[in-house]
């Protein structure tokens, strides 16, 4: 009876004891798992306090273009081009572009990658007016290193040095000799046509000025005047213009081969005074040549002098 009931007793102590086990467990069990949500909890509120901060800013940016690769002035830019960034309100230019208002337009100025795209680097080309022509003119003096695609003003000057411009910022469209290509319009035909004119009555001078940095520079203002009885003689007389025309162009290739008999003349001087430069040169190195020969021959048949400072005779005595 002794032995039932101390494992009686055994019994109900380990069941005391894991029963307080199995509740201190559940206890710490529980309290691992309220941390737990505690920190699950303030890490998601962290999150959602940051990405609520992150769309917040967002709100706040403007979204810009930035070019993608180096371009040069004058180029067409696409969407392929550029990428979109996001720029601080605080930062950002007042004239940044959209997509849509940057394709079709051009650069003003050579670009590298990562610049933004705003109204002040590009232009967008005008539409083609209706009276647009495409003027082409062989009397006019061009200057030395013009070339396509440059944008030239075309002036007239007289005699007494007045200078005047006729036309302003014209995209040389194309060069071949003495002949230049540009478009037109209505009003610049005329207004060149009383330049022509002018330049036969009064012995003008035609020619172009190229501009430095087209894409930035703005155009010049006509300041050429059409004179009245010029207008009128080009009414009375057609012809007149034409005649002008073929002066001004024969005139022109007179100056031209004049310039070129100059030259030739100038290439021919120039060329003979450097033939003779290289044969002074080469007579005065030829004589330096036999000067230091001359020298080392006399050092080496010089007599060598003894102590007493006679001289050593061939054979000694």
């Amino acid at each position: 009876m002794k032995i039932r009931q101390r494992n009686k007793n055994l019994l109900y102590a380990g069941g005391i004891g894991a029963l307080t086990v199995a509740i201190i467990s559940s206890v710490v069990v529980y309290s691992l798992y309220v941390n737990w949500k505690e920190d699950e909890h303030k890490k998601m509120t962290e999150y959602e306090n940051k990405i609520s901060s992150l769309e917040e800013w967002a709100t706040k940016q403007n979204r810009g273009f930035r070019l993608k690769e180096e371009v040069k002035a004058g180029t067409k830019i696409d969407a392929n081009m550029v990428e979109q960034v996001l720029l601080a309100d605080k930062t950002a230019s007042e004239d940044i572009l959209s997509l849509g208002e940057i394709e079709g337009r051009f650069a003003k100025v050579d670009m590298k990658p990562s610049t933004l795209m705003t109204d002040s680097v590009l232009f967008k080309e005008e539409a083609t007016p209706k009276d647009l022509r495409d003027g082409e003119y062989s009397f006019i003096t061009l200057a030395q290193k013009l070339k396509k695609d440059d944008f030239i003003d075309v002036r007239i000057q007289f005699p007494n040095g007045n200078d005047y411009i006729l036309l302003s910022k014209k995209k040389v469209k194309n060069i071949e000799g003495e002949t230049i290509w540009f478009d037109m319009k209505e009003n610049e035909i005329l207004t060149m046509s009383s330049g022509i004119v002018d330049a036969y009555l009064e012995n003008a001078i035609i020619y172009t000025m190229p501009y430095v940095d087209p894409y930035i520079q703005d155009e010049a203002i006509v300041t050429y005047p059409v004179k009245e009885n010029v207008k009128q003689l080009i009414i009375d007389s057609p012809n007149i213009l034409q005649v002008a025309k073929d002066s001004l162009a024969s005139r022109g290739r007179e100056a031209l081969e004049s310039n070129l008999k100059t030259m030739e003349a100038q290439d021919k001087s120039t060329y003979k005074q450097q033939k003779e430069q290289q044969q002074q040169q080469i007579k005065e190195k030829q004589k330096e040549a036999l000067q230091t020969q001359q020298e080392v021959f006399e050092e080496s048949t010089e007599p060598v002098s003894d102590g007493q400072g006679n001289q050593n005779q061939e054979g000694g005595q």
